[in-house]
C-alpha cells in the first residue's frame, strides 16, 4: 500500500541548532538508555533542529576542493543516509545542507515505523534510509552485503547522536530493529536503490 503523495508541498525552516547547551558530555553518556514511554504531545520546532542536527548536520560547509563534513563518520565520506522524519501531520526529509524539514506526504506513517504497539504512539519517528547510489569510490563495486554492512554502520553513529541528545534534552528514544521494511519502502515511495535500514522513535520523558 502505498498513501498518495498528491498534495500543496511544505517545507518548514528549522531554528538554528543550539549548540551551546550546557549539558557534559560524560553525563549523557551515563543516563543514555533505550526508554519507550513519552508525554502525547509534539516536540517543539527548536527540539526537533537540535535532534536533527545532532543526528546528521552539517559541520563543515561544502567547499570548492572538498564535500561538506557532517556530525558523523561515513565510508569515503558517501553520506548514504538519509532521516526521514515521521510526525503526525505528515512525512518529512531532512534535508541538512539547508537544516530544513521537506514534505514527503501528508499522512501519519508513524504506527509503520515499528511492529511493537507502544512504538506507534511516538510522536516522533526517524526513518534512516540508505540511498546506495550516493556510495562511491570503491564502495560503489561492492557487494549488497558490503553495501548494507556499511550502511548499517553509518546508521548505528546517528543512532548513538540521537541517543546522547535526548539524554541531554529530557526525551526518550529507543531504536527499532522489528520494521517490516518492505512495507514501510512501499509507503514512502523509495526508489530500489533506496533500503530502510533501522527506525527510531523519540518523544518527552513523561517522568519530567
Amino acid at each position: 500500500m502505498k498513501f498518495n503523495t498528491i498534495f500543496m508541498t511544505m517545507t518548514l525552516q528549522l531554528p538554528i541548532p543550539e549548540k551551546g547547551l550546557d549539558f557534559p558530555l560524560m553525563r549523557a553518556l551515563e543516563k543514555r538508555r533505550s526508554k519507550r514511554k513519552w508525554k502525547n504531545e509534539p516536540l517543539s520546532n527548536q527540539e526537533l533542529s537540535n535532534l536533527l542536527w545532532a543526528a546528521c548536520g552539517i559541520t563543515m560547509a561544502e567547499t570548492k576542493k572538498s564535500k561538506s563534513k557532517r556530525t558523523v563518520p561515513s565510508a569515503t565520506n558517501s553520506q548514504a543516509i538519509k532521516i526521514y522524519v515521521a510526525l503526525k501531520k505528515g512525512l518529512f526529509l531532512y534535508n541538512e545542507k539547508n537544516h530544513e524539514l521537506i514534505q514527503i506526504l501528508s499522512e501519519n506513517i508513524i504506527p509503520s515505523i515499528g511492529n511493537q504497539k507502544m512504538i506507534q504512539s511516538a510522536p516522533v519517528g526517524l526513518i534512516y534510509v540508505s540511498d546506495y547510489s550516493k556510495m562511491k569510490g570503491y564502495l560503489s563495486k561492492k557487494d549488497e552485503d558490503r553495501k548494507w554492512f556499511v550502511s548499517a554502520t553509518e546508521t548505528g553513529c546517528i543512532s548513538q547522536n540521537v541517543y546522547l541528545y535526548c539524554a541531554s534534552a529530557k526525551l526518550n528514544t529507543v531504536i527499532i530493529g522489528l520494521v517490516n521494511r518492505n512495507k514501510l519502502h512501499e509507503i514512502m515511495g523509495l526508489k530500489e536503490h533506496e533500503k530502510v535500514v533501522y527506525t527510531q522513535a523519540v518523544g518527552k520523558s513523561p517522568d519530567d
